[in-house]
């Protein structure tokens, strides 16, 4: 896959060594906070892109007092419910408090509620989903939960939010183990990735069913085709089938799985590339995804798919920026972020045209032109019913524990 030509290439460089193997998202951070606090000579090399100053305004900032025992550190994007909230997680709760992450709601006008506080060493990686009246998510961490779990966290009328864990994976195969993504709908059954366990121990397709909570894996992943260890979630297309990815040795490569159960390769990466992102399908029935290089310097990209198979590279970022999934905006274009570029190392919110001409950084984080606005953005952005851009960050803010921002492209 050959980078398309792009005037605006944002030219970074993070000291070589980070970023050679592909990471969960928490892992990212957790390295992201030892780079930031042990490694002072970290060289940035910058051309201009074009900026568009958005207005961002900072929803909420953890740890900042407002909430009695606040979380810490969001590890993954929002999402927007039918009551209008917006729903988190966090990696831990803030200094002082211990225990695990928090499962957290959020008003469109920044009003925060913890929901549920997890066990210490357990979070929650990836967005939650929301199916009848319940918050569905997977968990991972030690003890029981060390495969990794499902869950569910139900609001009964006039009481408080109920936790209820539908399956704790195990390493006794055909099980799943380490959840890689999201759950999603199709077909009336739930379904996600594991990035290990499966008939062969290379990862598995499981689904889940939202009565019963049964859970039954409907394919293992043994290569080399589809390749191995899926590491996104899945993407229910506007045909009907399941889209996903997998990391491979690398490279990795985009499956398809239809109805019947078959699983087919669509795409392989070339050379040591992998994908970072799940797929979104977009406006014109293109899929648009995010994938890094692999070999140094580690560039990452933003590609179009057709479904015909064929791959174009739209935007090209040097160096590891840590660009992991674009959202399509009202105005069709792609929304995205990364956590280790811009004008202050703090990351950026950016905006691609779907053909790639058009590419614009809308806000650098910690650039001083909004006060505590976070640094390091997490997961992908969400619209909101208003057409607002909703994210998270996993550090900065006014205390220092990250932040929930909206940005007004």
């Amino acid at each position: 896959m050959k980078p398309k030509s792009n005037p605006c290439r944002l030219q970074w460089q993070l000291i070589h060594g980070f970023f050679q193997a592909p990471l969960s998202a928490g892992s990212r951070r957790e390295l992201f906070s030892t780079v930031v606090l042990s490694v002072a000579f970290v060289l940035f090399l910058f051309t201009g892109e074009p900026t568009t100053n958005a207005q961002v305004t900072i929803l909420h900032s953890f740890g900042d007092g407002s909430i009695q025992k606040d979380g810490a550190n969001p590890q993954a994007g929002l999402i927007q419910a039918p009551d209008g909230n917006f729903y988190g997680t966090t990696l831990t709760q803030a200094v002082g408090f211990g225990g695990g992450g928090i499962i957290f709601q959020l008003t469109p006008a920044g009003v925060l509620k913890v929901l549920h506080r997890l066990a210490t060493n357990t979070y929650s990686d990836f967005p939650l989903f929301y199916h009848d009246k319940a918050l569905i998510g997977v968990l991972v961490g030690p003890g029981k939960n060390r495969f990794g779990a499902v869950f569910a966290v139900t609001a009964y009328p006039n009481g408080p939010w109920a936790v209820d864990e539908w399956h704790t994976f195990s390493n006794q195969r055909p099980d799943g183990v380490d959840p890689s993504g999201s759950l999603i709908l199709s077909g009336g059954d739930l379904y996600g990735t594991t990035r290990g366990g499966g008939s062969a121990g290379m990862g598995a397709i499981y689904k889940v069913d939202p009565g019963t909570h049964e859970v039954t894996t409907v394919h293992s992943f043994t290569g080399p085709n589809p390749a191995i260890w899926p590491n996104t979630a899945l993407l229910r297309a506007k045909n009907g089938n399941l889209y996903g990815c997998t990391q491979g040795f690398p490279p990795g490569e985009i499956f398809e799985m239809r109805s019947n159960g078959h699983v087919k390769t669509v795409y392989q990466f070339p050379g040591l590339q992998w994908p970072t992102s799940g797929l979104i399908q977009g406006n014109d029935g293109k899929f648009y995804g995010t994938s890094s290089d692999g070999t140094s310097p580690y560039d990452e990209y933003v590609f179009q798919l057709t479904a015909t198979g064929v791959v174009t590279v739209l935007h090209t970022f040097v160096g590891a920026v840590g660009v992991t999934g674009v959202t399509q905006g009202p105005n069709g274009d792609l929304y995205g972020l990364t956590d280790l570029d811009g004008t202050a190392g703090n990351g950026t919110v950016f905006e691609l045209s779907t053909d790639g001409s058009s590419f614009n950084v809308l806000h650098n984080f910690g650039d001083g032109t909004v006060p505590n606005d976070g640094l390091s953005p997490v997961g992908s952005l969400v619209l909101g019913t208003d057409n607002n851009l909703y994210g998270a960050t996993a550090g900065g803010g006014s205390a220092g524990f990250g932040t929930v921002f909206r940005i007004s492209p």
